[in-house]
């Protein structure tokens, strides 16, 4: 007997937030990092979507991207991933990165560009999303970063 899979959303779309001053003039190589924990203790969701929508500070090229991490929380019950800070120079090293994001090319400064990661594996427990700055230009001054996830799983049985 044949057996149909199907997708199961458990949640809507639910902002990660990030603190403003991290985000605003990023340079380009460097990275935020979501200020609220997301808990996946209960749910023990597998799967998101990730939806970003954040201003640019130049123009975008056919290189351009984004990155996103997902930093699970460490033993010590404090460090969420290599311990990268909230806003840094420094992207977390490559074990934590979910997902690259190509963007437009052409897009100017104090404009939005788009990026969504599909199917990102979530591990169980406290996690927070880190978001790299790979555009070749720095955020805009005031980045206003819209970084949304849903969180899903496989329904086998339907």
């Amino acid at each position: 007997m044949a057996s149909t899979a199907r997708w199961i959303i458990d949640t809507n779309w639910t902002a990660a937030t990030f603190t403003a001053g991290d985000l605003n003039s990023l340079a380009s190589g460097g990275c935020a990092v979501s200020t609220g924990a997301i808990t996946n203790s209960t749910a023990l969701d597998i799967y998101a979507d990730v939806s970003a929508i954040v201003t640019v500070g130049g123009t975008t090229t056919a290189t351009s991207f984004l990155t996103l991490y997902v930093l699970p929380l460490q033993q010590d019950g404090t460090t969420y991933g290599d311990g990268a800070a909230s806003s840094s120079s420094v992207q977390p090293v490559a074990s934590y990165l979910a997902a690259s994001c190509m963007v437009k090319s052409g897009i100017t400064s104090g404009n939005t560009i788009s990026s969504m990661w599909r199917q990102i594996v979530l591990p169980p427990g406290n996690f927070v999303f880190a978001l790299g700055n790979n555009l070749g230009v720095a955020l805009n001054a005031t980045a206003a970063l819209t970084l949304k996830y849903r969180s899903f799983n496989e329904n086998l049985n339907a």
